[in-house]
């Protein structure tokens, strides 16, 4: 019987549990994986590839350059000329090339799809890295730029990253930012929705991504599907640039408050939107920005709020059994003498002795006052009274016999419900009434 209870009570949790298991897998199934021929791939015509995207261009005059290596890409865009090189997997870069696309020529601009922390530090960039969410999210643009402006509202919003003190353009909430270098410029966009064939027609996906790689006349496609090895070693590489480097000036960034080279407002040194926009150009909050909502990733909450959801719905389903007793009519009929029978078996196995008792007490009392013309909640007293009147017997003793309580024993138990049984037959039957040493027995 234990062990019924407990699986009642353990069932829908473990079916919960289960439900948000099976959601998680599912979903992480579901997403994306770069290492598929597939994947942003500018000759692909499946959901995630990105040849809708790659027609576009090409019907805009842009030259598409697919590259199938990073360093064959780095090749290409050190040769000269405007150019733009569109990394569609940058976890898959060997690390030793990510911090080379800073050292580009400074018209060259490097998108990179969704890097992670441990990609961005390569690439010489302190930047904090939030999420990933659950799924992308389309904001508005939140920046003045060109591209963003006609796009409107776009699902770039799965990774964050937070420029700080660089010299940076913000949109869709820090989901998408431009990092001025003392060369190369540097686009990060936290969601490969944009890129894919499958998600072009939503919100302003399609319009972002053609809008952000048509700036220059030249697009070098590294479409790269597994991990690269470590390069063959050669003479000393020059040195990355960091982070202090971008402390002094450089005549190729622009000045705060005028245009870059393509038109595009920044936001001035320190990246911050000027007249308080923060908030609307990805600035954080109270909530989000706390160490305890940053020290799980979004898919611990979303699994959270799902699993609080879910026993909403399971508390809604189970109403009918909260609150106090309701009584419903019994679905066959049973004897009552069967039914007297298994309550006294669950009275017994309890030991509730006094419950036993005053049961019997209570139907006695109800009995008296229908006899007597009584309303039914009448208090014991006024019952003890009337009852005290017929028998002749002292109101104190009465009173005992119709609510007094029991001793912990079976025989005790028996002894005062046959009393009262028996004053109830006395009263409403006109029987003898015996008090002393053969109290309760009726001739």
């Amino acid at each position: 019987m234990k062990s019924r209870r407990w699986m009642r009570f353990a069932l829908p949790f473990v079916v919960v549990a289960g439900l948000a298991t099976l959601t998680g897998i599912v979903h992480a199934v579901e997403q994306s994986d770069p290492t598929d021929a597939s994947f942003l791939s500018p000759t692909s015509d499946e959901g995630e590839g990105a040849r809708r995207l790659a027609d576009s261009l090409a019907r805009d005059g842009v030259d598409i350059d697919v590259r199938s290596s990073t360093a064959d890409a780095l090749t290409a865009a050190g040769a000269g000329g405007p150019a733009t090189v569109f990394v569609t997997t940058p976890g898959l870069v060997n690390p030793s090339y990510l911090d080379q696309f800073q050292s580009l020529p400074p018209e060259v601009r490097v998108v990179l799809v969704a890097p992670g922390a441990e990609q961005v530090r390569r690439a010489g960039l302190t930047i904090p890295v939030g999420g990933p969410r659950w799924t992308a999210a389309a904001p508005q643009p939140g920046c003045s730029t060109d591209y963003a402006t006609a796009a409107g509202p776009a699902a770039a919003l799965r990774l964050a990253y937070d420029p700080g003190g660089y010299r940076a353009v913000r949109c869709y909430q820090d989901g998408l930012v431009e990092i001025q270098t003392p060369r190369a410029r540097m686009t990060l966009i936290g969601a490969s929705d944009p890129f894919r064939n499958d998600r072009a027609d939503e919100h302003g996906n399609h319009t972002l991504a053609v809008g952000l790689l048509g700036r220059a006349p030249r697009v070098i496609w590294l479409d790269l599907h597994e991990r690269e090895s470590d390069p063959a070693p050669t003479a000393t590489p020059p040195p990355a640039p960091t982070r202090d480097d971008q402390s002094g000036t450089d005549e190729s960034e622009p000045r705060e408050g005028e245009e870059d080279e393509a038109g595009e407002p920044t936001d001035g040194p320190s990246g911050e939107p000027e007249d308080g926009q923060a908030a609307e150009n990805g600035g954080g909050n109270a909530v989000t920005g706390s160490p305890l909502a940053q020290a799980f990733p979004p898919a611990v909450w979303a699994t959270l709020a799902l699993l609080a959801l879910a026993a909403l719905a399971l508390a809604a389903a189970s109403a009918r059994r909260l609150g106090a007793p309701v009584a419903e009519p019994l679905p066959v009929r049973v004897r009552a003498a069967e039914t007297v029978r298994g309550l006294g078996g669950l009275y017994r196995r309890a030991g509730a002795r006094s419950t036993s008792l005053a049961t019997v007490q209570n139907a006695a009392r109800l009995r008296l006052t229908e006899h007597f013309g009584m309303p039914p909640d009448s208090p014991v007293d006024e019952v003890a009274e009337r009852v005290a009147a017929v028998t002749r017997q002292p109101v104190a003793e009465v009173r005992h016999v119709l609510g007094a309580g029991v001793e912990d024993s079976d025989e005790e138990l028996a002894r005062a419900a046959t009393t009262v049984q028996n004053l109830v037959r006395y009263v409403t039957g006109q029987q003898n009434w015996q008090q002393g040493p053969d109290e309760g027995k009726v001739t």
